[in-house]
Formats: C-alpha cells, structure tokens, sequence
C-alpha cells in the first residue's frame, strides 16, 4: 500500500537520497529525508486526507519539500503555500515546485512571525478573509503543516520549547475560534522534536504539564510517526500492567479497523506488549506481574543470550552458581561475570516488582472499597461496616508503606498508582491511551540532521466541550502556569495566588472529589497532574463565580499570576 504514494519521478525523492551532499552545513533545522517514512505515514493519514482534496495547504518550514510534495500529490490541493525563513538555504530547492507548468504552488520568504499571521496571508490575497460565521464545523479548506524541529530549542528569552509557544497559542486560538481558526478549526500535521512531544502527548502522569492540559481541552492528538527512544527511559516509567492493558486495547481496533504496522516500523514497546501477553497465556493470569514485570530495559535481551550461553554451567542447591566449584576458565570469562551482575538485577528488579504489585492491589481494593461504602442504595448498618472495612484497609496500606524500604519504591508506588488511577478514569485521562493505533517507529537516519522527530496529527475538537470566553482562557492559562510551577503540590496553591481561594473555589467543582471522574475523595490527595480538563474547565467557571474575587489586572500587576508565553520572535502575535 505504502508504494502506491511513491513518484519515481519526483526530484525530492533523489534530493533527499544525496541530502548530505546538497546541504552539508544545513544545522539549524531537521527536516525529514526518507521517502519511505513518508511513504508509510501517508498511507495511515491517506483516508482522512481524502476530506481535504482541494483545499489551500499552508507549509511553514517544508525543508527541501520531500514531505510536502508527498501530501501534495494526495491532497491535490487548490493552492499550496510554501513559506521559509529569508536566506533558508532551503529555497532554492522549492523554486522547482512554483517553475512547474500549472503549478499550485507558491513560495515565500516570509520570517516566522509573519508565516505564522494568517493576516499576512489575507492581505496578500492567499486566502480569504475569515469570518466566523461561517463556521459550522472543521475547516477542512484549510490544511496546516509544519516543522518547528530548530536546533534552536527555545526562543531568546523564552523559558520554554518553541514547538510549546506555538501550540499553546494553536490551543488558545482554536478556544477562540481566532486567527487561522475564525472559519472552523483547523487540522495541523506537525513534525516536532521527541523532547518537546514528552509533556504534549504524555504517556506517564509524571510529564502532564500545562500544555498536555490545555491541548486535551481543544485537540486530539494522535502520533503517527515515533522512535524507539519514544519509549526509553523516561517513557517506559508507566506501570507495565497499565501499559499492557492500553496496548492491547489498540491492537484490537487496529484489527477492526484493519490497520498494520508495515515491516520494521513496530516499536520495541510494542514486541515487549506483544510478547508480555505470550508470557501471561502460558503462565496464567495469576502471573500478571511477573510477566509484566520486565520493563524496557535494554539489558534484558543481552540477559537472555547470556543465559542460554552459560544454561549447562552447573548451579548449587539453592539454584546459585558456586564460583570455586567451576572450572577456571568460566570463571574468569567477563561474559560470565556480566551474567552473574544481569541476574542480579533481573532478581532485584523483579522483588521490586513483587513488592510494588503487591503495595497497588492493596490501593485498587481501598479504591473498590470507598465506591462501595459511598453507593447510594445502602442502608446505614450496610454503610458503617464499608467505612470499617475501608479505614482498616487504609491503615494496612499504610503499614506496608511503613515496612517498605527505600524512598525510591515508596516514589515509584505514587506515581504508578496515579497512573492507574488516570487510566482507570472513564474516560481515561492520558491523550495517549485514546489512541487508534500505534505509532510507526522511525529512526534517526531517517532525518537530516540525524535527530528524532515526531509527526504528531493534531485535530481540534468540534464542537468545544469546554468552551471559555477569552477572559476565561487567560485566566486558565495563567492559572495552569502557577499550578505547575509549584510541582507536586496540591490545589491548596489557590491559596498562594488569592487568600480564601482554595476554601471558596474547589467545594464548586464537585468532579474534584468524585473518584468516578478522577477525583479523589480527600481533595489534598488529588496531585496536580491529575488534574483533568473537566476540573480546570471547573476551576475557572467557579473563579469567575467567585464575588470576592481579586481583579485579574492586579494579580497580574502582582506577579500573583503570570503567562510564561512570551511573543517571542516566531511566536503568535497576542494581539488578536
């Protein structure tokens, strides 16, 4: 299927093949050079691109236009826009595309600031003047396409990543129905560097920040084109029993909807999913843990070769190989040593397990417990026995915490519990587990700058299922930025922004303290990162309830409140 999109004609393809020595000093930007990539993230999109035949492609930072021309040749657009920096040396590469008899093309060599004003674009007659009245639905007249993938991380002066300014102010415009947005909302494909898509589609509470909050709100966002260093380290924190759990939900839409991962595009953490189910049908379910229990740890194949080399090496009673009793050149083998150090850490990381397993199966049954003892339908002796029942389960809960030691297990217990807690919600809180399908894996070689990107499909949501006047959404914005500028605290930072506030805004929002909606029934429990958009959208409506609230103005004069977007260079104008 992915071959159908390929045009052995089209110089793109032959550009990007001799990339390195066509752009050898190209370093400030990292632009996708494989046609196959391309090949097969476009045969994924290529049903829902059907909508958008003829409409006006607007393209800030195509590159050397591989992957334009690509979308180009499947969108068949009315018009296409490519806008590139002045001086890019990538222009002269385009100048082909506009040279083309009939070509829809055109080029500009607008600064980013001007590329990203859908001003400019109506008063060069490129596009039509928006008018909001128009709008009854998504804009697909208009696709939107870009590249923030700059080796210049974060703008002069800016505390945060450039791809982060631009889509805090995409989210605030789609709230708005502003800008590029007054006609409908519009749909952006966007590639993106892997450091700054961590906290935009999350796959751990641990890095849901403002901007995963304020993207739920108004985008869906799938990711089409990822790497194995999507799920390394930092990614693989989430408990496996939870991961396992979201994998095999997509796996059977994607049979349903008859999608496939092509050849050598499958993530490492999805072969790990899909042999953890293996391991589990051949142990039994009771054997969840274990199973599941060997996250993505990359010592773990080199492990398993070692044991099948050294699996005739004689072992003591007690299962433990016994140095002095083997020959001498086993034991001064380095391999053997490093298999003796791995099934350490194998037996280490699996008491670990056990042990943190053990610690969330008691907190699932105090959770089952406390929906119990708070259903509607009992009778009084019925519910004073399911409040016994839950406080005896609590203090047996916090005795094992007592007995456990090491702050790393009792850290890693939290964040796997409010991770269960936020899959567990209805619906689940992270983007990432309403995905369709998994992504496709890419590799660095694939870029140019060799770098890791991600294609991120960001689809506003119609109608908004929070909507917010503009006062509103400032205050959100600024209110999100001093919630999480005081990490690991709880809502009582309400208080640090208006005296009184948390004691008259938070009994307001009733979803804060209803565990069927991600709540906790003790408020202080309830950690900032899991604060989901039906609360902030609560939140900010009890704000503006609130008769003794301060001015907006003087918290801002204050510094009580603060946006941390600036109006850099590239960034969105604010005056809108």
């Amino acid at each position: 299927m992915a071959k159908a999109f390929q045009a052995a004609s089209n110089p793109f393809v032959r550009l990007a093949k001799s990339l390195r020595s066509n752009l050898p000093n190209v370093k400030s930007r990292t632009d996708v050079v494989s046609p196959q990539l391309c090949d097969d993230a476009l045969a994924r999109l290529a049903p829902s691109l059907q909508k958008y035949k003829g409409c006006t492609i607007i393209d800030i930072n195509p590159g050397i236009g591989l992957w334009s021309s690509k979308i180009h040749d499947i969108v068949e657009p009315r018009q296409h826009i490519l806008a590139e920096p002045p001086s890019s040396p990538f222009l002269r590469h385009l100048e082909p595309l506009v040279k083309e008899p009939s070509s829809r093309y055109k080029l500009l060599d607008w600064p980013q600031l001007e590329a990203w004003d859908p001003d400019r674009y109506v008063a060069e007659g490129l596009l039509p003047a928006f008018n909001a009245q128009d709008s009854t639905g998504p804009n697909r007249s208009i696709l939107f396409l870009a590249n923030t993938a700059f080796s210049a991380h974060r703008y002069s002066g800016s505390a945060i990543p450039r791809t982060h300014v631009k889509l805090l102010y995409w989210a605030s415009d789609i709230a708005n129905g502003a800008t590029f947005h007054a006609g409908g909302p519009v749909r952006m494909l966007l590639w993106c560097p892997e450091k700054d898509s961590t906290s935009i589609l999350p796959r751990t509470i641990r890095y849901r920040t403002k901007i995963s909050l304020l993207m739920e709100m108004t985008c869906q966002i799938e990711e089409i084109v990822g790497s194995d260093e999507s799920v390394s380290a930092k990614q693989s924190k989430r408990n496996q029993v939870v991961e396992l759990d979201s994998g095999k939900r997509v796996a059977k839409l994607m049979e349903e909807s008859g999608v496939s991962i092509p050849p050598g595009r499958e993530t490492d953490l999805q072969k790990q999913i899909r042999e953890a189910v293996g391991r589990m049908k051949s142990k039994g379910a009771g054997r969840e843990a274990e199973a599941t229990s060997t996250r993505a740890r990359g010592w773990h194949e080199e492990l398993e070769d070692l044991r099948e080399k050294f699996k005739d090496v004689p072992k003591g009673s007690k299962g433990r190989h016994i140095l002095r009793k083997l020959p001498k050149k086993i034991v001064e083998d380095p391999k053997f040593a490093r298999f003796l150090e791995l099934e350490r850490n194998f037996k280490h990381v699996q008491k670990q397990t056990t042990l943190i397993e053990g610690l969330l199966q008691e907190q699932a049954e105090i959770d089952a417990l406390d929906l119990e003892a708070h259903a509607p339908d009992l009778t009084d002796p019925q519910r004073t026995a399911a409040f016994d029942k839950l406080q005896q389960k609590k203090k047996q809960l916090q005795e094992s915490l007592d007995n456990t030691k090491g702050h790393a297990t009792r850290d890693e217990f939290e964040f796997f519990k409010h991770d269960r807690k936020a899959y567990s919600s209805n619906p689940p809180l992270l983007m990432w587990d309403h995905r369709s399908a998994e992504p496709l894996k890419a590799c660095k070689e694939e870029f140019y700058p060799e770098k890791n990107l991600r294609l991120l499909d960001i689809q506003p949501r119609h109608p908004l299922p929070y909507p917010l006047t503009g006062a509103q959404l400032l205050f959100l914005r600024m209110l999100t930025t001093a919630l999480w500028h005081n990490r690991g605290d709880n809502l009582t930072v309400l208080d640090r922004i208006a005296p009184g506030a948390f004691a008259a805004v938070t009994p307001k929002v009733p979803s804060l303290t209803d565990p069927t909606r991600g709540g906790e029934r003790d408020i202080l429990d309830l950690t900032i990162h899991r604060l989901t958009p039906e609360m902030a959208y609560g939140l900010t409506k009890a704000w503006f309830d609130w008769p003794l609230r301060p001015n907006l103005g003087d918290l801002i004069h204050r510094g009580s409140l603060v946006d941390d977007v600036h109006a850099d260079e590239g960034a969105l104008p604010r005056g809108r």
